[in-house]
This record gives structure tokens, sequence and C-alpha cells, in this order.
């Protein structure tokens, strides 16, 4: 877990986390918002700070508390490759996980992307606290993201800092089944204008490549109207029905090409 000023929610995610993960490691990025302070506190037999890094966000850092901590896995276990600051799991990830077959190795999450709307700042008074505010969060894009979430570890696998990769580069047939996630990246009108004033900073731009994209410069902008989107009605089968806007996908030749080389032991 990779964290930055999310004192808001942080307690929240490590609470449900904390119900399904057997440890849980986590760096914080540089928080000035208590978010470090936060987790310190909650330090348990299953949550552990490990420490503060200032530098720049890299993939590269989920890569080096993975090689720090890998002696505590066992083959077969599987490993959250991004426990992400402002997730929750809808699917319990042990149940799962337990329930995908050994044939694949890599898990993707469908993020059910929840945002505030210009009909919700009218009705509704936010705070920076997220269990306040997320009974007013309920309205989620219609299409989801997916994006790798878990990985089968083996003892041999590599996942090289220096690569960048999002995960192992070799870690294997990623499954048919998706976990669902409710993603809360916008909480509050006080919370979104801090993120987007983080990710335009000159630092930011300069260095984080992954917040380019970001063209907002005012928290209003990020607001959506209600008909633009899908109501929470709580239901599973709602979650389920919504479409993955980007298919991540391996080819049958590909899915072939993996297993022969795991069974060939090409890829460690």
């Amino acid at each position: 877990m990779l964290v930055k000023n999310e004192a808001d929610i942080v307690a929240s995610v490590l609470n449900s986390a904390s119900s399904w993960a057997d440890k849980i490691f986590i760096l914080d990025n540089g928080s000035d918002d208590g978010s470090w302070e936060i987790i310190q506190s909650m330090k348990n037999e299953i949550i552990t700070p490990v420490r503060q890094d200032f530098r720049p966000f890299s993939r590269g850092i989920r890569a080096e508390i993975y090689n720090e901590f890998k002696h505590l896995s066992s083959n077969e276990d599987w490993w959250c490759l991004a426990l992400d600051a402002d997730e929750f799991y809808i699917d319990n990830p042990k149940t799962f996980l337990f329930s995908i077959p050994k044939t694949e190795h890599l898990v993707l999450k469908k993020s059910l992307d929840y945002y505030i709307t210009e009909e919700d700042i009218t009705e509704s008074i936010f705070t920076d606290n997220f269990e306040n505010n997320k009974k007013f969060i309920k309205y989620i894009k219609k299409e989801c993201w997916s994006e790798p979430r878990f990985f089968r570890y083996r003892e041999n696998l590599v996942w090289n800092p220096s690569e960048e990769s999002q995960y192992p580069i070799h870690a294997g047939i990623i499954s048919y089944k998706h976990i669902l996630v409710k993603h809360y990246q916008f909480r509050s009108p006080q919370q979104m204008q801090k993120r987007l004033d983080v990710r335009n900073s000159s630092e930011a731009k300069k260095n984080g490549l992954a917040f380019r994209h970001v063209r907002e410069s005012d928290w209003h902008e990020l607001l959506k109207k209600r008909r633009e989107l899908v109501y929470d009605d709580g239901s599973y089968e709602t979650y389920k029905s919504l479409p993955v806007r980007n298919k991540l996908k391996q080819s049958w030749i590909k899915r072939l090409a993996i297993r022969l080389g795991m069974l060939l032991k090409i890829y460690k």
C-alpha cells in the first residue's frame, strides 16, 4: 500500500482490508495531512507501517516493498500488488481468490468509480471525514476501469523495481474473472481540490507521468450530473452488469506460450 495525503479515508480502508488480508505493508509517499500518524497508530499483527519515503511516486516502489517482504510467502499465496487507499472490495478477496483455478495467476479488478454530483453538493454537507461523506456518494460511472490487483506467488518470481512494471513481468495467465472494487477517488470538495493541487504541481508534472492526464484545476470541474451516472442501489447484480471499458486480455496463443514457458521454467 502506497499512501499520500489520504487522512480522511485511510483508516476506513485499513479496517476493511484487515478483514481479509494476512499482512498489509504500508509506505507513506510524503503525506503532510496526518495520514502517516494515523497509519502508525493502527499498527498491529496485520498492519505494518514500513516507512516514509519522499521520492516521487513510481511503480517501482511497490516492487521494492514486495522484495523486502516476499520471504514471508509460500508458493500459491496471493499478493495484492496495490492496495489503494481509496478502494474497498465488494468481493471478499480471500474467498474470491480461493475460487481461481490453479492455471490462472493474475487477477484484475473491476473498479466501480464513484463521483460526487452537482446535485449532491446542493443537497448534502460534506466534511473532511469519509465515513460521514460516503452516505452522500451514491452514483457510479457507467463504465468500469480494469487493471491488475492480485498475483499468485512463486518462489522464483521476479519483480524488478527498475523496470517500472505494474506487476512481475512473468506473473502468468490472467484470470477470466474480475474482482469487484468500490473506488472513491472523489470524496469531498476539499479533498478533490487538494488532489488536483498535488497532481498539478510542478513537481508532479515533472516526475509523475501518471498525472499528466489531469486537465482540471478546480474541483467544480470534477462534478458530474446524476443523469450521466448509475445510481448505486446496493445490488450485486447492478455492479456485475456494468461494462468494463478497457478489456485487458491475453490471446489463446499468448496464454499457451506463457503456460509452456512456466512448465519449461523459462519464466521464473
